[in-house]
């Protein structure tokens, strides 16, 4: 018996339905094109951004990416808080917490970097004169009581490291070291080199130049004091994130499938990342590919270390320099992440 033209077209609309099921949501409707504004510093680590950029990940996924660059992360927070830009990455410092302590009109919403051993950025320098006295390991920190310590800024992720490994040494970090801050890396070089501080955290493959200029010696890894501590998280104004959340998940999935590549580059010393990753940050591609696989692990999943990144603000409690406790609720929204991770895991827009 021929069939009737209405279970034809029952049958039909249920098959489509059923190919339509397996196939993502997000993949069957290209999602409207939107425009994210970013601050960004050229440093190595910004390098999965530079891998984006380079490879068009932004454009597969119908995202205008306008790009901000800063001297120093903490210079794009004010913009970010004044509507300028959407999205910035920044360190676990104690004015994070004090502001979200407060109410700010921003959340955490995607890993930036991790301090995971063997691939960890921050390194350990001591001075000539400190290493000549002992301090040759990180665990040595005992040497350090009554030290001059050089650090970015109070409340940085320098002064943590810093400070756990005092802890750890059975120290005081409010009074038993002295800490002198707010000068750039390469400054802090030059003083130890002149006996005007004792040791400092300084990124490769700037330590490398402080010991090739005999200011220091490396004496170890961030690492090496607080393992998979987290560096840094990405974050973004509350406003976008409730007004255009496709797009925060998009931001997260490119960035995501971008530092898993930066991971894989960093182990190799991929000559062809190297090569953008110079392009885009000034640094010689030699220092680059020394400073390999140290660029600053990414976590594949996009996922930030938040026990780390809460006991970062329960040390700046402990030491007066926040004054409330903040919760994980009130510092993170990690649903752009996890998303992102679930879109990529199923159809993966990149590969």
């Amino acid at each position: 018996m021929p069939m009737s033209i209405d279970r034809r077209r029952l049958l039909g609309g249920t098959a489509a339905a059923g190919i339509a099921g397996a196939i993502p949501r997000w993949a069957r409707a290209q999602e409207p094109r939107a425009k994210i504004r970013v601050g960004l510093v050229r440093l190595i680590s910004s390098g999965p951004i530079f891998i984006a950029e380079a490879r068009k990940f932004f454009d597969k996924v119908n995202l205008d990416v306008e790009l901000k660059y800063f001297a120093d992360g903490a210079l794009a927070m004010p913009a970010l808080v004044a509507g300028e830009l959407d999205l910035t990455a920044s360190t676990l410092n104690a004015g994070l917490f004090n502001a979200v302590s407060k109410g700010a009109p921003y959340k955490l919403i995607l890993d930036r970097g991790i301090e995971k051993p063997g691939s960890g950025s921050m390194t350990i320098v001591a001075s000539n004169a400190m290493y000549d006295a002992g301090f040759t390991s990180v665990d040595k920190a005992n040497l350090l009581k009554g030290k001059k310590i050089s650090i970015q800024a109070p409340g940085s992720i320098d002064q943590y490291l810093f400070g756990r490994a005092a802890e750890k040494a059975g120290l005081d970090p409010t009074k038993d070291l002295n800490w002198s801050s707010g000068m750039p890396y390469p400054d802090m070089i030059k003083l130890m080199g002149v006996g005007q501080a004792d040791a400092a955290n300084i990124p490769v493959p700037l330590a490398f130049l402080a010991e090739k200029n005999n200011a220091g010696k490396i004496i170890g890894a961030g690492s090496d004091i607080e393992p998979n501590a987290q560096l840094a998280c990405w974050v973004m104004s509350s406003k976008f994130l409730a007004e255009s959340k496709s797009a925060a998940v998009r931001f997260a999935m490119v960035h995501t499938h971008a530092a898993r590549l930066f991971n894989k580059a960093a182990a190799a010393k991929d000559p062809d990342v190297i090569k953008i990753v110079s392009e885009a940050t000034k640094v010689p591609a030699p220092l680059i590919e020394r400073a390999a696989p140290r660029w600053t692990w990414f976590d594949e999943k996009g996922m930030p270390n938040v026990e780390s990144c809460l006991a970062q603000g329960k040390f700046w409690n402990q030491i007066k320099l926040v004054n409330a406790t903040v919760s994980q609720q009130q510092l993170f929204d990690l649903s752009p992440a996890k998303e992102a991770d679930d879109r990529l895991s199923k159809s993966n827009p990149f590969t």
